[in-house]
């Protein structure tokens, strides 16, 4: 079974007045994945949405800005994917959505075999979370156009240790068949 993990598209990544703005280009990602979206649903392929969910006071915003506090506004599913009350909702505090949390459960309850990755950003979370996916023996596959770095240089770096380190498959959210 195939599932797809739609990582940390959230208001305060997603949107400019965002605690943690990825940045004008995040929102070319909007339509394709939420193509994507609609097309797995119809399939019945399950939606995961993960979510960055932070205390007020977690150790990550000595590293970054205070964003995605959990109860906030920032930390909600940007409403261009429109979220559905049967899809899942995992939330993590850090970069990768297995660390800390049951997306390996949920996954293993599923049948999942292969995990669709898509979201933010492309060389923090979204590499972390197919590492881990990897590393627990899922097939990995990353829709690259529904997936967005803060520059280029991240993005290219990202896609490319997917590649050739994990075997991740590496394709447009369009030329995947169902």
């Amino acid at each position: 079974m195939r599932v797809l993990i739609v990582v940390d598209m959230q208001k305060d990544f997603c949107y400019p007045d965002g605690a943690l703005f990825a940045g004008e280009h995040v929102k070319e990602i909007f339509k394709p994945l939420s193509d994507f979206i609609r097309a797995a649903r119809n399939e019945s392929i399950p939606v995961i949405f993960t979510q960055d969910w932070h205390r007020p006071d977690d150790r990550e915003f000595r590293i970054w800005p205070p964003h995605c506090v959990m109860g906030t506004e920032g930390a909600e599913v940007i409403d261009e994917l429109n979220p559905q009350n049967e899809d899942y909702f995992i939330r993590k505090r850090r970069y990768s959505a297995f660390y800390g949390t049951d997306l390996d459960l949920v996954l293993r309850e599923l049948n999942c075999d292969v995990v669709i990755i898509s979201g933010v950003l492309t060389n923090i979370c979204v590499l972390h979370t197919a590492v881990d996916a990897a590393s627990r023996g899922y097939d990995t596959v990353l829709l690259k156009d529904c997936t967005v770095a803060l520059n280029d240089y991240d993005f290219e770096y990202a896609v490319k240790h997917m590649e050739n380190i994990l075997n991740t498959k590496i394709l447009e959210s369009k030329s995947l068949k169902f």
